[in-house]
């Protein structure tokens, strides 16, 4: 049988899903794939995250503990060899883009793929001919169209969230990334700086400020002022006996598919007693916002490493967990536990705490406390700031720049810089989920339409189903679902 496949988005989620083909392909010698891969040259291979320059920007994982490769996590370290390069203990994200870069070159000349270097701005179906209709606009402006029998979404760039509607204003800069931009037409030594987020997007931003552009008075601050925990000690890896997949399994075949708030309460209860934790204490004291919350977190590696490794194991189960929950449970769960799991899930290198703490204690970062709104003022006919003031309860503060660190919004409420997102939802041929992204059919990953139902040949991949497979941000999580997928794909057909 021959299949056309077309896969739109080309950085960790289209390279997972060609992965997936060349694992899986060989035990079908009967069956022809004919894949094509959508990307734009900066983003192919890299995908947003690794396209970085810079060497501020750092994975948040050990570089052994990363690949393109789930079932091989050794492959970048071997990479880094093979290249004669020294193996750091946190690479950056350009160097770990070059390594996904080169691996996804590999790929696409073993499967022989084809690859057209640009963004598709619509998708359609054609009922008549049963196939997908992909269409693009080349560099000269003009409109080409292919056409596919199955499709793979792996477009997760999606846009920033503008909490205080300061998109287009001078001395705003909404999307963070690449860094370097600040060195070109950004702040510069002597400027006093916002950065909106306290997660790792804004200490990427606060690191390159500070080393090469030379701010000197940065405010960092958000909504709830969490900032991630300090990653703790390698060697002390912790083995959950009550948080486990097949406990998890058992549940919900006992349930009837189903699993609830209280199993997973249970569960952790259970585990956390295992390792002698009061789960309100330690919430109590060591989730807090602010600085406080990095001091208590960086003096106290080893309760906190143990945390990281019982709430990794949580994020781990909650995979299949997550879409048999329902709606109240799911939504009591993000009261409870959601911040506090990204909050140990997502910890910053030690080296970044090292440095946060540091500009802190010389008064040289501030992290503030009920921001409620941000006015952007009228510049001076001199061009002389400030440009922004910052406004809440008792506080009052004038900055020359705000930079956005805030990360993606899911919610898909303004997509209009994405056309094929905008296009997908206006003809609602896909479905927003209830916690953020597109809707899919766990079971099949096929992506869902509140017009045509589920779709058998298209499917949504990486951050974009985000909410639908919950914490879907992980490279080896995603490339776990995608093989998973393709198995079932190939063994079907």
């Amino acid at each position: 049988m021959k299949e056309k496949v077309a896969v739109i988005g080309m950085g960790v989620s289209g390279a997972g899903v060609l992965l997936a083909y060349q694992k899986e392909l060989p035990q079908h010698p009967e069956v022809q794939i004919e894949i094509t891969c959508f990307d734009v040259p900066e983003s192919f291979g890299r995908g947003k995250p690794f396209r970085e320059k810079s060497e501020h920007a750092l994975n948040n994982s050990r570089s052994h503990t990363i690949s393109y490769d789930y079932s091989h996590e050794e492959d970048f370290v071997e990479w880094l060899q093979a290249q004669g390069l020294m193996v750091p203990e946190y690479a950056s994200r350009r160097l770990f883009g070059d390594y996904l870069y080169d691996r996804t070159q590999a790929l696409v000349k073993e499967l022989q793929a084809q690859v057209i270097e640009t963004s598709v701005v619509a998708l359609d179906w054609l009922q008549d001919l049963q196939q997908w209709q992909v269409q693009i606009k080349e560099s000269n402006g003009e409109v080409a169209f292919y056409y596919y029998d199955r499709v793979h979404l792996c477009c997760g760039e999606l846009p920033s969230t503008d909490i205080y509607n300061l998109k287009g204003h001078v001395r705003y800069i909404h999307e963070p990334y690449p860094l370097q931009q600040f060195s070109e037409q950004g702040p510069k030594a002597g400027d006093h700086v916002a950065v909106i987020g306290t997660g790792l997007s804004a200490l990427d931003v606060y690191k390159y400020l500070y080393d090469e552009c030379g701010v000197r008075e940065l405010e960092l601050f958000s909504r709830s002022n969490y900032f991630p925990t300090v990653r703790g000690q390698e060697d002390q890896a912790y083995k959950c006996q009550h948080l486990t997949k097949e406990s998890t399994k058992q549940l919900m075949a006992q349930q009837n598919g189903n699993f609830t708030l209280d199993n997973f309460d249970e569960m952790l209860s259970k585990e956390l007693a295992e390792v002698g934790i009061d789960f309100q204490l330690y919430k109590e004291r060591f989730f807090q916002p602010g600085i406080k919350g990095v001091l208590v977190s960086y003096h106290n590696p080893d309760l906190v490493t143990l945390m990281q490794h019982v709430m990794l194991q949580a994020s781990s189960i909650l995979t299949e967990a997550w879409p048999a929950m329902n709606e109240p449970d799911r939504r009591e769960f993000n009261e409870t536990y959601h911040k506090l799991l990204v909050n140990l899930r997502n910890p910053m290198p030690n080296d970044s705490a090292v440095e946060l703490l540091k500009g802190v204690k010389q008064s040289e970062i501030r992290v503030l406390d009920g921001v409620e709104e941000i006015e952007a003022l009228e510049p001076s006919p001199a061009g002389v700031g400030p440009y922004f003031v910052l406004r809440g309860e008792g506080l009052e503060v004038m900055v020359d720049w705000v930079v956005n660190a805030t990360g993606m919004d899911m919610s898909l409420r303004d997509v209009s810089e994405s056309p094929l997102l905008q296009h997908l939802l206006d003809q609602r041929m896909v479905q927003v989920d209830s916690a953020g992204g597109l809707s899919l059919n766990f079971e099949t990953l096929n992506l869902l339409s509140p017009r045509f139902g589920e779709w058998p040949t298209l499917h949504g991949h990486g951050v974009l189903v985000g909410g639908a497979i919950y914490q879907n941000n992980s490279t080896f999580k995603i490339q776990a679902q995608a093989h998973r997928l393709v198995k079932r794909l190939l063994a079907d057909q």
